[in-house]
C-alpha cells in the first residue's frame, strides 16, 4: 500500500473518531442531567430572585413593574406568569417561539392577560443579543437578560427551553422542560387556573 494510502486512511481514521467524540460529547449535553432531579417541578416553591430591570416601558407596563429598576416574579401584576428560561443560541427556543407567541394572543383574545403574564429569562443572554433575538424571532412578549446565570443557577441551570407557570407566591403549578408541542393542552390549563 501506498504511503499516501496509508496516510489518507489515517487522516480519515482520525477524523472519523474525532466527530464521533463530538457526537458523544454533543449527544450527552443534550440528554437530561444530573441536575433533571433537582429542576422545579409541579407544587414546589420557588427561592426568591431578582431579575434585572426591563429598559423597554411597554414591556415593563405589560408586567407591572417599574422600567429600569430590579423586580421578582411577585412584582409582577398577575395572578400567574408563565416563566419561559430561553437560550439566545438554541435552537429548541426558536422552534417554540411561534407556539409561545400563539399563545400570548390567545390569553389576549380571551381577555386572560390581566391574569396570566407571559416573560422569557434569556439565560446568560446580553441586551444586544436579545435585541437581536427578538427580531430573529419575533418573541411578542418581555425578555429579560440573566447574563451572569444568577438565576438560571438558582433555578438548578435548566437545560433551554424550560417552562414553568408560577403564582404569586412562587408556587409552580406546571414546569416542562424542553419544547411544548401541545399549546391548546397548555392553554387550557391556563385558562383553568385563571378561572379559579
Amino acid at each position: 500500500m501506498s504511503p499516501v494510502i496509508q496516510t489518507t486512511r489515517r487522516c480519515f481514521t482520525f477524523v472519523a473518531a474525532l466527530a464521533l467524540a463530538m457526537f458523544a460529547m454533543t449527544a450527552g449535553s443534550l440528554a437530561p442531567s444530573a441536575n433533571a432531579a433537582e429542576l422545579p417541578k409541579t407544587g414546589d416553591t420557588l427561592p426568591a430572585f431578582t431579575m434585572p430591570g426591563l429598559d423597554d416601558t411597554k414591556e415593563a407596563a405589560y408586567l407591572g413593574v417599574p422600567a429600569g429598576k430590579p423586580f421578582g416574579l411577585k412584582d409582577i401584576k398577575a395572578d400567574f406568569v408563565i416563566f419561559e428560561i430561553i437560550g439566545v443560541y438554541c435552537p429548541q427556543c426558536h422552534e417554540q417561539t411561534p407556539g409561545m407567541n400563539d399563545l400570548f394572543r390567545r390569553l389576549r383574545r380571551a381577555k386572560l392577560d390581566g391574569k396570566v403574564k407571559m416573560m422569557a429569562l434569556a439565560a446568560g443572554g446580553y441586551p444586544a443579543e436579545i435585541a437581536f433575538l427578538r427580531e430573529q424571532s419575533a418573541y411578542l412578549f418581555p425578555i429579560v437578560a440573566d447574563q451572569d446565570y444568577s438565576v438560571h443557577k438558582v433555578l438548578a441551570e435548566p437545560q433551554t427551553p424550560f417552562t414553568m407557570i408560577v403564582d404569586k407566591k412562587g408556587v409552580v403549578h406546571f414546569a416542562y422542560l424542553g419544547i411544548i408541542r401541545d399549546i391548546d393542552g397548555l392553554f387550557r390549563t391556563i385558562s383553568e387556573m385563571a378561572d379559579k
